[in-house]
């Protein structure tokens, strides 16, 4: 955890993007998509990645 917490303390945020997409999800919301499922199976760590690391740009911006 304490590793976990010096990468993030230690990472260059990009901040006008972070706002950028964060006030697309606000005004925008969730888009509805239908993905094929072995798409998804294949690709499942990048999504999963990409999913982190939005959630904790979105965690970083509620909280500077």
């Amino acid at each position: 955890m304490k590793a976990r917490v010096k990468e993030l303390a230690a990472r260059v945020w990009d901040v006008p993007a972070i706002e950028a997409r964060y006030r697309r999800l606000l005004q925008d919301g969730i888009a509805p998509r239908r993905i094929d499922p072995a798409v998804i199976a294949a690709a499942r760590a990048v999504i999963f990645d990409r999913v982190q690391r939005r959630a904790e740009e979105y965690e970083y911006l509620s909280h500077n």
